[in-house]
């Protein structure tokens, strides 16, 4: 088994009319993934949907300009004294390249003609990245994935996402009181 330097991962989603281009973690250089703003495992987006709720339809310029933010994110980092392991920064500053700051991730949004660059650290609790899961993905492999595909539910619990939605459930029924009871009853 040879040891490797991974490569640099580089994600682009689209939706309707916005996108997100974003830098993974590489080394020293931590971001989040995709995954670390979701709170729920992924699951089939595609079956049982109608075109629209496929997230299949998206303003034709979207996709080149996603793709052009992730290419300068890129040329930013190959343009910086650390590399790829460059400090990420959404505001020019004493961290920046040459190119300018180095945000972990680039939302653009069309309707607005804006971009909006971000500092995004990485969930301990995600489905995708968290310490846990990663682990379990090394040492299983192909199938981790396969139970992971059958059974979502197996990353929520793996990284502890689950456990956080039971307390976050829990506190807000201890929260609720019987005087709340009055404003239903208004109702």
């Amino acid at each position: 088994h040879e040891d490797r330097t991974p490569p640099l991962g580089v994600t682009c989603a689209l939706g309707f009319d916005s996108f997100v281009a974003m830098v993974q973690t590489y080394k020293s250089a931590e971001s989040a993934c995709y995954f670390c703003n979701d709170v729920t495992a992924p699951t089939d987006s595609l079956s049982n949907r109608s075109l629209d709720q496929q997230c299949t339809v998206t303003r034709p310029g979207l996709s080149g300009m996603a793709g052009s933010i992730a290419v300068e994110l890129v040329a930013a980092m190959t343009q910086h004294p650390d590399g790829f392991e460059a400090a990420r920064c959404a505001i020019d500053g004493s961290g920046s390249s040459i190119l300018g700051a180095i945000p972990s991730q680039v939302r653009g949004y069309l309707g607005g003609y804006k971009l909006v660059p971000a500092e995004v650290d990485a969930f301990a609790q995600c489905p995708c990245c968290s310490k846990d899961v990663v682990r379990t993905f090394r040492e299983e492999g192909v199938e981790f994935v396969q139970r992971v595909t059958a059974n979502s539910s197996i990353l929520e619990r793996m990284s502890g996402l689950e456990e956080m939605k039971q307390r976050l459930q829990s506190a807000d029924l201890a929260a609720f009181d019987m005087d709340d009871m009055d404003d239903f009853a208004a109702l």
